[in-house]
């Protein structure tokens, strides 16, 4: 009996360690930067500083990438916990708003490529269809609807927030990202395996969507419009100018990808008739970087260049070290640090005072908007005579559209940018992003068994 107590006991012990152990870290780093006479200080120095600073940012990954795991509690929070603990030790990043504009848009390329790496383009022109309607017809419902919502509920809060500035919150959510989800749905025995096809190629695009659709709104924001509703700051998206304008930035950013997606396959040609046993990875890294360049150089979207490049990429086997390097670097590297940069950057006092008003609107996110969006964007291809998805497989697209990685980069880039409301955009993008990495990840094994979407 006192055994069998004294084994649950350090059972008990064992699963809370994690959890104890990087809380009491976080609150011992912000206690030691902010109570500690001059070791904030030492990090302002130049260069010293910086080099201690992309030290500790390096270290921060290390630890979060070896304990986060252990719990049940995605990284990307843990990492935003961190980063307003170690806000003063990343201060030169982030009081620099050009040079933090330029890091979040570097990293955003990086992630996009890696996106359109793991996509199966096999998988992605056989669903094509319904992907492009869930992210593209799907990303202008999701803006317009989570805007007249947050117009609807945020005076109720006590603030009065332009229009323009909400439709800009919700451009910037308006992004999916998986990558908190994609150890559950590899672990996760679907009866429909295309699902997790389709969550994952719908991500992609989505989020090069998102970012296009945020930059329109984010030169509006900047141009002191907003002065209208909603729907009256929404409709010049939809005008014959602008849909031209976009999808000529549209047919350039694809152009350019399509010739980096050329140049890795020259490369992975090279390699395979040169039979050798390694490869050189700098021209991988290379190609999003100079897509983006590009991209952006001739009138297109660089993001979505990056995207297109990593998506038309046959990997062979010749690459295949160096593209499993490059993803295991942008997941626990890229991501963790635009996450730990997002907590860096937060104004707590704004943090604070949008408690109430995040709550609701995350809950509404969750719970309204995404489903609307899902059955919507999807009805034509549930009421045909041969229906591709069932009301429980849109139920359960519905839950697994949590915000991460690109929707925290873009507000990093609307907070550099000094757009009026950042403050406000900020804080209730942030209040969504938690609660939905915090709610539908661990959640979803559970969602999946309800709706019968798993082997027995």
């Amino acid at each position: 009996m006192i055994g069998s107590m004294a084994t649950q006991g350090l059972r008990v012990a064992s699963y809370w360690k994690p959890y104890l152990l990087l809380v009491a870290a976080a609150f011992l780093l912000a206690g030691v930067l902010r109570a500690l006479p001059g070791a904030a200080a030492v990090f302002q120095k130049v260069p010293e500083g910086l080099y201690l600073s992309l030290g500790v940012l390096f270290l921060t990954g290390y630890t979060l990438n070896y304990f986060a795991p252990r719990t049940v509690i995605p990284s990307f929070v843990w990492a935003i916990l961190f980063g307003v603990a170690l806000q003063p030790a990343f201060a030169l990043f982030t009081e620099n708003g050009a040079a933090l504009l330029v890091v979040v848009e570097l990293l955003a390329a990086f992630v996009l490529f890696a996106g359109g790496v793991e996509v199966p383009f096999k998988n992605f022109t056989r669903y094509l269809a319904p992907i492009a309607s869930i992210s593209l017809v799907g990303t202008l419902l999701t803006v317009l609807l989570f805007a007249l919502a947050l117009e609807l509920f945020v005076p109720f809060f006590g603030f009065s927030v332009p229009a323009i500035t909400l439709l800009l919150t919700a451009a910037i959510l308006s992004s999916i990202d998986p990558t908190a989800l994609l150890p559950t749905l590899k672990n996760l025995s679907l009866k429909k395996p295309f699902l997790r096809d389709i969550a994952l190629s719908e991500s992609a695009v989505n989020d090069v969507a998102g970012t296009i659709v945020t930059r329109f709104f984010l030169v509006g924001a900047l141009a002191a419009a907003g002065a209208g509703s909603v729907l009256v700051e929404f409709s010049p998206l939809l005008s014959r100018g602008v849909v031209e304008s976009i999808t000529l930035e549209i047919v350039w950013g694809v152009a350019t990808g399509v010739f980096g997606a050329w140049l890795l396959g020259r490369w992975s040609d090279s390699l395979a008739r040169s039979k050798r046993h390694w490869s050189d990875p700098a021209l991988f890294f290379s190609v999003p970087i100079l897509m983006f360049a590009l991209g952006s150089l001739v009138g297109g979207s660089g993001f979505l260049a990056a995207f297109v490049a990593g998506l038309l990429y046959d990997g062979r086997h010749a690459t295949k070290e160096v593209r499993a390097f490059f993803e295991t670097f942008v997941d626990s590297f890229i991501k963790p640090v635009i996450f730990v940069l997002l907590g860096a950057v937060v104004p707590l006092s704004a943090l604070a005072a949008t408690a109430a008003v995040g709550a609701v609107a995350a809950v509404v996110f969750m719970f309204f908007v995404r489903p609307l969006v899902v059955f919507i964007s999807l009805l034509p291809w549930m009421v045909r005579d041969e229906a591709v998805f069932t009301w429980r497989e849109l139920m359960f697209l519905s839950f697994i559209r949590e915000t991460g990685a690109i929707p925290a980069i873009l507000m990093l880039v609307a907070l550099a940018s000094g757009v009026a409301g950042s403050e406000f955009i900020f804080a209730v993008g942030m209040w969504v992003i938690l609660y939905t990495l915090l709610i539908e990840p661990p959640l979803t094994p559970y969602v999946a068994r309800r709706l019968a979407l798993v082997r027995t």
